[in-house]
């Protein structure tokens, strides 16, 4: 072992058997007073489990204030074997409850995983937090949006199914954010979008989710599997698969995006919608097996700096609209300009 490692231990170990020592399983019961169990959490040790009793809590968990750490985080998780947590006020008339089924806020360190969540406006929302990730969880039938993230960094959302949002977005993600990683989701039945991205966000990672339907429930309103907009930087898109979207899979208005490896398949209004501050995107290996529609529009004013390379392409179409149905690219014109040449 070497020195510092042996130096490392020495400190922190003491530290970590505390964290151990003092960490406990609490359950949240649907009979806790909202406001009674946020003050009692608030100052829980690293490494505590919270684990969420089934049953109905109109007015959703609202805490705050968690403090966790990288090698400790504060889990919230179900009971075991558990049902899940439901917000209707009244399930056969669809009146949902209030708020979010999971508020937390100003916290950090923190996992929320293996949760079922129906029922409310949202499911779990995010605010001024610190790498929280949200996994492997069911969040179905909400209003708006299935998970909100909003001025919060780190935050990862990893292997949760999202179904049926009727007025919003399977994932939201806004204002100013770093550090966010989407990936492994299953998301469908959205009335706008699968996935929207809005603000200050850079680099965001939004890899090898499936992204169904969306645009589509409980009627068609059109969108996208993905939004990038609002000041969104460098987003990086790899392996998702995008089907049945009622709108485009895609639409980028964010310089210096890296879209690669994805499927699109039926969509209907296009594939990759560009917008003017799309700049400098990099295309590379997808699959377009869209025969309805021009799979790609770009505003003439981007074209020149997008770079194409190992796409593949319907046969006997056009490749791209540039501008609005002002002209249309077969793939020998997009060649002639350098994109995708073999």
């Amino acid at each position: 072992m070497s020195l510092l490692r042996r130096i490392l231990l020495a400190v922190l170990g003491p530290l970590l058997l505390v964290e151990a020592a003092l960490a406990a399983d609490i359950q949240i019961r649907p009979t806790d007073a909202p406001a009674g169990l946020e003050a009692r959490l608030r100052s829980v040790p690293p490494g505590t489990v919270l684990r969420i009793a089934p049953g109905l809590y109109p007015q959703g968990i609202q805490l705050s204030a968690l403090r966790g750490t990288p090698a400790a985080p504060i889990r919230i998780t179900a009971d075991p074997g558990g049902a899940g947590m439901e917000g209707w006020r009244d399930k056969k008339a669809k009146a949902f409850g209030h708020g979010a089924g999971i508020l937390l806020e100003k916290s950090s360190h923190v996992v929320i995983e293996g949760v079922t969540i129906a029922g409310f406006e949202r499911g779990v929302t995010l605010g001024s937090c610190q790498d929280v990730t949200i996994k492997d969880s069911t969040i179905t039938d909400v209003v708006s949006y299935g998970i909100m993230s909003y001025r919060s960094n780190g935050t990862t959302i990893e292997g949760n199914t999202i179904e049926r949002a009727s007025s919003e977005h399977g994932i939201y993600i806004s204002d100013v954010a770093a550090r966010i990683v989407i990936t492994k989701n299953t998301i469908r039945d959205t009335h706008i979008n699968g996935i929207h991205i809005n603000g200050a966000v850079a680099g965001p990672v939004i890899s090898g989710n499936r992204l169904e339907r969306t645009g589509s429930f409980p009627t068609k309103e059109g969108g996208a599997g993905l939004t990038l907009i609002g000041g969104t930087t460098a987003p990086v898109v790899e392996g998702n698969r995008f089907s049945h979207i009622h709108g485009q899979g895609i639409t980028l208005d964010a310089p210096n995006a890296t879209i690669t490896g994805n499927t699109f398949e039926a969509c209907s209004w296009s594939a990759i919608l560009g917008l003017p501050h799309g700049t400098n995107l990099r295309m590379t290996d997808n699959v377009f097996k869209d025969t309805g529609v021009i799979p790609l529009q770009f505003p003439p004013g981007i074209l020149g700096s997008i770079t194409a390379s190992g796409n593949r392409y319907a046969a006997n179409q056009p490749v791209c609209e540039v501008g609005d149905g002002q002209r249309k690219l077969g793939l020998k014109d997009w060649q002639g300009m350098g994109k995708d040449v073999r």
